[in-house]
């Protein structure tokens, strides 16, 4: 026993090919005989095989003797292990027929066991039914009472767990079937209270809140909260607690953590709406009302907002809101403030709203329409916008405007009987529509309802002008709810703060221009793709406004002008000039012209961004009118044909003339002096005009000689006939009205033009100076505006051109006819020897006539410049006319000085001032009585006061009155003249 145990031999040893293993080598041995061909072959293969035979037999004897104590000890545990084996199997047979008796006892009392539990169960579910149809029959109360205490989430929780329990394991129940009807009828009714209470927060709300912002200073009682007797401690701790509830439900809803409000006043409202917003979504989302609530407050975006619209209007309009404010706020302006900061707190309102939404629908993994974004609610406040301008610019009249208009249009006849001297009827028409006042309101009201665009604006914006109580509220923005009947509750609700009218895009332009940037960023608009809003304005004011109103009126004030026949005689009354700061008339036309140009301009400063098709329409205006008014003065210069020449017209025509005129001291100092007015006219009273410096008495008489010279050189040998001057002082007159007109106008147009270089800025609030400074005038309009200007003003230098040319042409016609020369002695009576010549009391006359009718029309200064130098022109004509003498006698010369005289009281009358030239003129004649030697000393003694022609026909004349014929002698005379003229320098007044 004291050997080792045998060991196990290893396991899985296989035999390979090669020719030592058994297998392997007895099939080589089979293969070695098959192929072997001979039998010597085989034989050898035989002995081979059996040579390995004995060795094999020998090595296993060896170790069957080597471990035969091994072998001996495996063959008794062999035996014992197997009669162990043999055993156990019989055991287990035992064991497995005690299982059989076992399970045929149990078999027999499976049903028993199975109806009992079933009936167990049935009765544990039975009890558990009952219990939840009697909590489910204290639902209905339970979801009042939250209700009303505004504990939505407890609420929706039990509805939604009672219906999931009636729609779940009581499904089956047919006795509940009334009981699910009315949950159910309880969840559709709480939904519609959670949106009625969503509603209120999201719009009702936050328009309060942002009107007790814009009006803090007066705030209307129905919008002021009840709180100011509550403690402040109050109000703190509910903040606090609001504001721990909505940052443990943005972790998660815990009923009783989440709703603990009480009362909903102490809380801010910012806080409120977050809280009930929250809360409001969350039931949404128990209720699997999601989707339905999302595309309910989308649809519903416009009623809400025109609702809110309609709330403001009425706070404003009897609330006492607008004359509480400043009284330069226009209301509508006002209104559009206050509702764009409540749509601007509205969409912030929906910010938040859409935030919950979202966090709702990926808790609940809500799988509907996608929610709405800002986008859709500022291009519902868009729409909403648009209905609101649509009331108040009255657009749906704007045809009926147009065609009011074309009444002022008057019957056409030739252009050229303006100018005709004969009456013309009168046209009135009406200055003042009375289609809105409140006896005719009514009518307007029941004929508007046949109208469907108009009913359906009404419904839109629920405003209307024809319901507005009778036109009692219009333009003031006061009016009171009492006193009316209960069927005009329809009407109380439909008012408007201002009367409608297409003039307040004026006022509320570059607000509302504001206002549509900001809507552009909340929408992100594009670059050159405006929004829908600035799209309504934009064709509004170009297709309407413009285009049928003040573009327009331009064209209908052109059609006036030149179709209206009395246009050129008719000028302003005396309130108008005293309105226009004037001292002088001016003709109507002008006047109206220069009320558009400042229409314009103001249009200008309120639609900058229209400027360029406003000043194309003034230039235009101001193009005809430049045209009607240069016919104007043709038909007053040359009113029956062209043949018909007019001296003075002519002269001025001549540019060797005019630039001469134009160059002398009076001229340029006038328009000197009135450059300056333009501008000082602020500081000075205006038409006070003072020359840049006085010229001295030597100059005023060297520029009135070079006028006299240069005039009578002009004149020729032939005359003036009474043709070719202007001898109705009312045409002179209208000439003189034109003159004052066309400077005044073009001031008025020069001072606009200048105006157009600065900047276009209003200054009502950052984003209008934004929208204003953007806006700059093309270089090519401001020069057509000043070119026009300079026209204009050209037109008033060649009106009084004229002027200052007919009075001296007139003089040459009444003092160089035929009839005022005298070629032989005056031959009369005495009385007759005291009085000038018929034709010299004629233009004194007219002179008188004419200063009267310029100085009435005329500025003095301009008047001056007209008469200023006449004497100059008339003593040279006198002096002239003794060359026409065939000899001189004691009558001629007391007629020529009574001339003289005349002449020098009549000018010395208009100037003011004591006219020594025609002092000259009468001692010219004075000396011809005289004899030739004392014309000679008196030339010595005082010195040459004549040119020397004028002495010599002087000295001519005095040699035939003594009857000198001698040639020599006459030639001694002239030698002695020419001698003194040549010694001595004048001492007086050379005429």
């Amino acid at each position: 026993m004291d050997a080792p145990p045998p060991t196990k031999p290893p396991r899985g040893v296989k035999y390979g090919k090669d020719e030592s293993a058994g297998c392997g080598f007895l099939v080589n041995v089979i293969k070695s005989l098959g192929f072997s061909e001979t039998t010597e072959e085989r034989q050898k293969e035989k002995q081979k095989i059996e040579q390995e035979f004995k060795r094999s037999d020998l090595r296993l004897n060896e170790l069957v003797s080597r471990h035969d104590q091994q072998l001996t000890q495996v063959l008794p545990l062999f035996s014992q292990v197997s009669t162990e084996v043999t055993a156990s199997r019989e055991r287990i047979h035992a064991v497995k027929e005690n299982l059989g008796a076992c399970k045929r006892l149990l078999q027999c009392r499976r049903d028993e066991l199975k109806k009992m539990w079933t009936d167990a169960v049935q009765h544990k579910y039975v009890l558990e039914m009952l219990e939840q149809i009697q909590e489910l029959r204290k639902v209905p109360q339970r979801v009042f009472s939250y209700t009303a205490k505004r504990q939505y989430l407890h609420a929706s929780k039990a509805l939604t767990d009672a219906l999931a329990t009636l729609n779940g394991p009581l499904a089956g129940v047919e006795g509940l079937a009334d009981l699910r009807t009315d949950l159910q009828a309880r969840r559709q009714q709480l939904y519609q209270r959670l949106h009625e209470e969503l509603v209120t927060q999201v719009y009702k709300n936050s328009a309060n809140e942002a009107f007790q912002r814009s009006n803090s200073s007066r705030l209307n009682s129905s919008f002021t909260r009840g709180i100011g007797a509550r403690r402040s401690t109050d109000r703190i701790e509910a903040n606090a607690r609001v504001r721990k509830a909505l940052s443990e439900m943005a972790q998660g809803f815990d009923l009783d953590k989440a709703e603990i409000i009480e009362d909903a006043d102490l809380i801010d409202t910012e806080l409120s709406m977050s809280y009930f917003i929250a809360i409001i979504v969350e039931c949404f989302g128990m209720l699997h009302k999601v989707p339905d609530s999302l595309e309910t407050v989308r649809v519903q975006i416009q009623t809400e907002l025109l609702d809110v619209v309609r709330q403001t209007t009425h706070q404003l309009a009897t609330g006492g809101t607008l004359q509480a404010g400043s009284g330069d706020s226009n209301p509508l302006l006002t209104l559009l403030e206050i509702i764009f900061k409540q749509f601007k707190a509205i969409a912030k309102t929906h910010t938040l709203l859409l935030k919950n939404y979202l966090a709702v629908g990926q808790k609940y993994t809500v799988v509907g329409p996608q929610p709405y974004d800002l986008t859709d609610f500022w291009a519902q406040a868009q729409s909403v916008l648009q209905l609101l301008l649509t009331d108040y610019l009255d657009i749906q009249n704007a045809s009926a405007d147009e065609s009011a208009q074309t009444g002022f249009v008057e019957p056409i006849n030739n252009i050229n009987s303006y100018f005709l001297r004969r009456k013309v009827p009168s046209t009135k028409r009406a200055m003042f529509k009375f289609d809105k006042s409140s006896h005719i309101a009514s009518t307007v009201s029941s004929n508007s309802t046949h109208e469907p665009f108009k009913e359906h604006r009404r419904n839109a914006s629920d405003t209307s002008v024809d319901d507005n109580l009778g036109g009692n509220l219009l333009g003031s923005g006061k009016g009171s709810m009492t006193g009316q009947l209960p069927h005009e509750k329809k009407q109380r609700e439909k008012l408007l703060i201002c009367t409608p009218d297409q003039n307040v895009i004026t006022k509320v332009y570059l607000p509302l221009m504001g206002y549509i940037q900001e809507i552009e960023n909340f929408m992100k608009c594009k670059s050159g793709q405006p929004c829908s809003l600035h799209d309504f304005v934009d064709n509004y004011i170009k297709d309407t406004f413009l285009s049928k109103g003040h573009n327009r009126n331009l064209q209908l004030t052109i059609e006036s002008l030149s179709k209206n026949q009395d246009a050129w005689r008719a000028i302003i009354t005396p309130e108008e000039m005293k309105s226009l700061n004037l001292s002088r008339p001016l003709l109507q036309s002008t006047v109206m012209v220069e009320r558009r140009l400042v229409e314009t301009r103001n249009l200008i400063e309120d639609l900058p961004c229209y400027s360029e098709e406003l000043l194309k329409m003034v230039c235009a205006l101001l193009k005809a009118y430049r045209e009607i008014c240069q016919t104007a003065y043709r038909g007053i210069v040359q009113p029956d044909s062209e043949d018909k020449r007019i001296y003075s017209v002519a002269w001025l025509k001549d540019e060797d003339i005019s630039r001469f005129l134009k160059t002398l001291p009076n001229w340029t100092d006038l328009k000197t002096s009135s450059q300056r007015a333009r501008h000082t006219r602020n500081k000075l009273q205006r038409g006070h005009f003072e020359p840049s410096e006085e010229e001295s008495p030597l100059q005023v008489q060297q520029r009135n000689i070079r006028e006299a010279e240069m005039l009578t050189s002009n004149l020729g040998e032939g005359g003036i006939t009474q043709q070719e001057i202007l001898a109705d002082i009312s045409v002179l007159k209208e000439l003189a009205i034109l003159q004052e007109s066309m400077e005044w106008f073009s001031c008025r147009v020069s001072e606009f033009a200048n105006e157009l270089r600065r900047p276009l800025v209003n200054g009502l609030n950052a984003a209008a100076a934004e929208c204003a400074a953007n806006v700059a005038i093309k270089d090519g309009t401001i020069k057509v505006m000043t070119n026009l200007a300079l026209e204009f003003d050209e037109l008033a230098n060649t009106c009084l051109l004229v002027l200052h040319l007919e009075v001296r042409v007139q003089c040459f016609h009444y003092l160089r006819s035929k009839s005022s020369i005298r070629t032989n002695s005056y031959v009369g009576s005495k009385d007759d020897i005291l009085e000038p010549d018929r034709q010299v009391s004629v233009l004194t006359k007219r002179l008188s006539e004419m200063d009267e009718a310029l100085s009435a029309t005329l500025h003095p200064r301009k008047t001056r410049y007209i008469f200023e130098g006449l004497a100059h022109l008339a003593a040279r004509i006198l002096i002239q006319a003794s060359n026409y003498l065939e000899h001189i006698d004691q009558i001629t010369v007391q007629r020529m000085c009574r001339n003289s005289i005349a002449l020098q009281q009549t000018l010395s009358n208009i100037t003011a001032s004591r006219e020594i030239a025609l002092d000259q003129a009468k001692h010219f004649y004075e000396l011809l009585c005289m004899e030739p030697d004392e014309i000679l000393n008196s030339l010595l003694e005082r010195g040459p006061q004549f040119s020397e022609m004028q002495m010599l026909n002087a000295l001519q004349l005095s040699c035939k009155a003594c009857g000198i014929t001698d040639a020599n002698l006459l030639a001694s005379y002239q030698q002695k003249l020419s001698d003194i003229l040549g010694a001595k320098p004048s001492k007086g007044v050379v005429v």
